[in-house]
């Protein structure tokens, strides 16, 4: 797999893993002039924005230590554009889904779910 096809996979079993979860996924791969957003899902009466890094299990550093200031930043710019749209004013949060993809002969995922991974 590419880069974009490990990345579309992992958004595919982050959303899966949100939906067990209890989660619904409202939205993938929300685009606007400020950036993108992997996951929008609402958890209960709050609208949550997540960001999914998906990475082999041997990388050097966890995959939800890429999600830097600046990363943070478009995302939470994003996520106001977004929110502008809804007729509710609905509780947010920010949360990090970390797929960690095994690369021996049974290929394994591990799931890290960060909720509220930053302000």
């Amino acid at each position: 797999m590419d880069k974009r096809q490990t990345g579309a996979y992992g958004e595919m079993v982050a959303a899966r893993f949100l939906r067990k979860k209890g989660y619904d996924v409202l939205d993938v791969n929300f685009h606007s002039r400020y950036g993108e957003i992997d996951l929008i899902a609402r958890d209960g009466d709050t609208v949550v924005f997540v960001e999914v890094k998906t990475r082999a299990d041997n990388a050097i550093a966890t995959p939800g230590e890429a999600v830097d200031r600046r990363k943070r930043e478009k995302i939470k710019k994003t996520a106001m554009f977004y929110l502008s749209g809804l007729e509710d004013e609905p509780g947010v949060r920010y949360d990090v889904v970390e797929v960690i993809l095994s690369r021996g002969l049974i290929r394994r995922v591990r799931i890290r779910h960060i909720p509220g991974a930053f302000d």
